[in-house]
């Protein structure tokens, strides 16, 4: 009896795993789809992907008013690649912006203007940082028509963390953090059921022999 209720015990505990990464891959296609104009997402194992944006990404404005005046803080991510661990994200910190991209916005923004562009920022849990492969920017916009190889815009290794990503096209942008958000909680779930349980189970078994 003790045999039949141990096997039960793994097969629900197997489902469950089973079906929490039937999850994960079907939000990581979301990600991916969603993605698919500002560039691509490779999947490198169950909770890992790698996201490639397109290059060059854009110098990304963004305008505050602060005591009737208006600032602007600019940014850019020359991301070749950046691997993403999803457990080693703090999905608390994911924030959006919309952004002014064209050359002229500083001059041409008056308040109220909508930016046309989001910028999601993804920053990993304290302590850890995401791999990241970063280009140079400005050789990169010199080079003439291709191919290139990655030493001709200065391909470099990196460690970094946070990242932003950059969508054209708002609801892209909704969905795409609607379904990381999803993942990521989905790949923090697996871990921690993956881990215990199975200690769990084996010692169990162990107790249970005859």
């Amino acid at each position: 009896m003790k045999r039949l209720f141990l096997l039960a015990l793994f097969c629900a505990w197997f489902a469950s795993i089973s079906c929490l990464a039937q999850d994960l891959h079907s939000r990581v296609l979301e990600m991916k789809k969603s993605y698919g104009s500002s560039g691509n997402i490779v999947v490198l194992d169950d909770n890992t992907v790698q996201i490639e944006p397109n290059m060059p990404g854009p110098i990304c404005g963004l305008p505050r008013l602060e005591a009737g005046k208006t600032t602007w803080s600019f940014y850019t991510f020359p991301l070749a690649s950046v691997t993403v661990p999803l457990t080693l994200v703090d999905e608390g910190m994911i924030a959006e912006d919309l952004v002014f991209t064209s050359q002229d916005a500083q001059t041409a923004y008056k308040p109220g203007d909508v930016g046309d562009t989001t910028m999601v920022v993804i920053v990993g849990m304290p302590g850890k940082e995401f791999h990241a492969v970063m280009y140079d920017r400005d050789k990169l916009t010199r080079l003439g028509p291709g191919p290139h190889n990655a030493a001709a815009y200065g391909q470099t290794p990196d460690q970094v963390e946070a990242f932003g990503l950059t969508f054209s096209d708002r609801a892209a942008a909704q969905a795409f953090v609607s379904a990381l958000k999803d993942a990521i909680h989905l790949a923090k779930a697996q871990a921690l059921d993956s881990r215990p349980a199975t200690g769990d189970l084996r010692a169990s078994a162990s107790h249970g022999r005859p």
